[in-house]
């Protein structure tokens, strides 16, 4: 009995399984690309953003309410969270870095963001999912009308 419901138990775990990878495969947004063809942005440490950071060709787009951007923004940041906003992309579209962020990882905006993105046709998109709120807790410089000190931040060091 114990064998049989075994192997009862196991063919249908199997079958869920082969289903799920069939229903997978044909998952299709509307734009008709299957979930394997779409292409999805590339997440980058604060380290790494903080070390491209005003290198040519390297544009960073703050994605937040303008309330938080005026607060603290990462330099050279540009607000992006504005009516038309995709005009304020370069024109090179090969050639251009663009790292969108928003407040933190809560925040799905510059996700959703970097996808219009790369619909539009640009090579190098990525994200920074920690946020304003990471670069910030971290002790990188910003730029806006946030507090200067270093807050709770400094007793973890």
């Amino acid at each position: 009995m114990k064998k049989a419901l075994v192997s009862v138990l196991t063919a249908g775990a199997l079958a869920l399984t082969a289903l799920s990878a069939h229903a997978v495969e044909q998952i299709i947004d509307p734009k008709g690309k299957t979930v394997q063809e779409m292409r999805q942005p590339i997440p980058l440490s604060l380290a790494r953003v903080h070390k491209v950071l005003g290198q040519k060709g390297v544009y960073i787009l703050d994605c937040n309410p303008d309330e938080i951007y005026q607060k603290s923004h990462l330099p050279g940041a540009i607000h992006a969270n504005i009516e038309d906003w995709t005009k304020l992309l370069p024109e090179d579209k090969k050639n251009s870095f663009i790292i969108l962020y928003c407040i933190n990882r809560m925040c799905n905006v510059s996700f959703e963001a970097s996808l219009v993105v790369i619909d539009k046709g640009y090579e190098n998109v990525y994200v920074m999912p920690d946020g304003i709120q990471g670069w910030v807790s971290h002790g990188y410089e910003f730029e806006g009308t946030g507090r200067r000190d270093p807050g709770l931040a400094s007793r973890n060091k």
